[in-house]
């Protein structure tokens, strides 16, 4: 049996990918946090606004919400303050989130899909993610779209 040393070189490849292409998986999980926050904001309104058509209505819970779950809760929402008289700002508010919330949240979803454990991934290139490159003689290595490349050697 003989030894063998093993040496792994951890090269970064630099990927065909726009620089401006990036999809951070902090943002996706704060701007998917913002809405279920704001969510839940127009529900304890709602809940205040109309105390007897809401009495019913059991505890929501606004963390991990799907596209279903954002769609029927605005619905619920919308259609318990129709016939109130409620400023126009909340009224846009609640058009808005109808609007656009459930297709946010679903699109976060696909996002956190390709990100997986990764930071971040180019929108042109799911399979590269951003790292700082060591490239210029000024050192000011910039994120650019990369793979990371393993190769042993054995000796």
């Amino acid at each position: 049996m003989s030894l063998q040393t093993v040496f792994t070189d951890g090269a970064k490849i630099e990927a065909n990918a726009n620089r401006y292409t990036f999809v951070w998986g902090k943002s996706i999980k704060n701007n998917k946090e913002r809405i279920e926050s704001h969510l839940e904001e127009l529900w304890i309104y709602t809940q205040q606004v109309a105390k007897e058509e809401m009495k019913d209505t059991s505890e929501l819970v606004f963390k991990s919400m799907d596209k279903e779950k954002v769609k029927s809760v605005i619905e619920t929402i919308d259609h318990t303050l129709k016939s109130k008289k409620i400023p126009s700002k909340i009224r846009q508010k609640i058009d808005y989130a109808k609007k656009n919330w459930p297709a946010y949240v679903e699109k976060y979803e696909k996002q956190q899909e390709i990100l997986k454990s990764r930071n971040s991934y180019s929108k042109t290139d799911p399979d590269a993610s951003f790292m700082r490159m060591k490239e210029d003689h000024m050192r000011n290595g910039q994120l650019k779209a990369a793979y990371k490349y393993r190769e042993s050697v054995h000796h």
